[in-house]
């Protein structure tokens, strides 16, 4: 029978965790997220963190994320910033910035520093930076895309023995297949093999990268999605499964997005869409577009100025639907309890939904993932806060 840990000593770990926002229940970090509030840093600062890639290494979670800075929301439809002065979120200069956490809580993130300087980066307007770890070369590998005003995007490759940088450039343009560079997400299967899921033309596909991940391994070997206008992907696996989640194109879309999932046993396919359609989008029940803001905590309704975008989110096929967590998908953090329970939680970018109309200060929805026993994922709902162990 194990002893029990003296009553004072368990006070303390409580009294101690919970001061940075998390509690800690006999030796468990326990974590809880608030939806209706901005993630804050350490120093009680709302983040400017987004679309990026979040996971466990050593005893932290690494953050690698877009920090769009202080410039305001275009008034109305996001992607309005490409013609704004401002260039609001279509800006060159935006950092690729690394955080760290013990626990994933609001309030415990440290700013760690920019992944790269701009001018040792390809010149371009940055998106969506994904880390991997290679094991065949004991490298973390961090991926960007960039759009070039007037030319095509492309991907950007750069290395570093840390997760926490500096990070040299290794490559400037990944040479995919089909070209471009649209969104993306990175695998790194059980062998070691990395696989990059990506965007060209609206249309997805997935082709294998070299051993060192710098490079495509080419030779046409691609596999392409059936759907049509489609971004922002996620490239995973779990047990035997391979799964591939991506939603309608959003730029910036007040609206949200969907989220289609695909599935198969080899990571290029092929892959079989799951039944039951998109796992996001549901039927507004309100004419108002202000019915994007109902029942959250971060806006006055009154004081809402953004609509929704016409044909692109959720509201690609039909104008009378939106996304119930009101996000377009971000990226799936595995979580690991000290006692071996494995939660799965899904995150979105809120765009144009900032409480004081800052770019920078956009939010994210956070959620778990219901894994069925046939492998297929439950349907979406928005919840106002849950809790996980870390």
């Amino acid at each position: 029978m194990m002893a029990r840990r003296p009553s004072y000593v368990s006070a303390f770990i409580v009294i101690l965790c919970s001061s940075v926002f998390w509690v800690c229940t006999f030796g468990v970090v326990v974590t809880t997220i608030d939806n209706r509030t901005p993630r804050l840093d350490d120093h009680g600062n709302i983040m400017d963190a987004h679309d990026g890639s979040i996971q466990k290494i050593g005893n932290l979670y690494y953050m690698h994320a877009m920090q769009y800075g202080l410039c305001e929301e275009p008034p109305n439809m996001g992607c309005d910033g490409a013609g704004m002065p401002s260039k609001c979120g279509f800006q060159m200069d935006h950092n690729i910035s690394i955080w760290s956490s013990p626990s994933l809580a609001s309030g415990s993130w440290t700013y760690v520093g920019d992944s790269i300087s701009v001018a040792d980066r390809p010149a371009g307007v940055v998106f969506r930076p994904h880390l991997v770890y290679n094991p065949t070369t004991k490298m973390y590998v961090l991926f960007w895309n960039y759009m070039r005003w007037g030319e095509q995007s492309l991907y950007a490759v750069a290395a570093s023995f840390s997760p926490a940088g500096p990070f040299k450039l290794m490559n400037p343009a990944l040479n995919v297949t089909r070209g471009g560079g649209g969104d993306f997400d990175v695998l790194v299967n059980d062998d070691g093999k990395g696989y990059i899921i990506y965007s060209q033309n609206y249309k997805m596909s997935i082709e294998e990268l070299t051993p060192d991940y710098y490079h495509s391994a080419g030779g046409g070997a691609t596999y392409m999605f059936d759907e049509y206008f489609v971004e922002a992907p996620i490239f995973m696996k779990k047990g035997s499964l391979y799964y591939a989640l991506f939603g309608w194109c959003c730029c910036y879309c007040l609206q949200g997005s969907g989220v289609l999932v695909h599935t198969a046993t080899n990571p290029m396919g092929p892959y079989t869409l799951q039944t039951g359609g998109d796992l996001a989008c549901v039927s507004m029940n309100k004419t108002d577009d202000k019915i994007l803001y109902d029942d959250l905590a971060l806006h006055d309704v009154s004081d809402v100025t953004a609509i929704p975008t016409p044909g692109q989110g959720c509201q690609y096929h039909n104008t009378s639907t939106t996304s119930i967590v009101r996000s377009q998908q971000n990226y799936i953090i595995k979580v690991t309890s000290t006692t071996g329970e494995t939660t799965y939680i899904w995150t979105g970018d809120r765009w144009q939904q900032a409480p004081d109309h800052i770019k920078g200060h956009e939010p994210q929805y956070w959620t778990p993932i219901t894994f069925n026993k046939d492998g297929t994922i439950s349907k979406m709902d928005w919840i106002d806060t849950f809790t996980f162990g870390v």
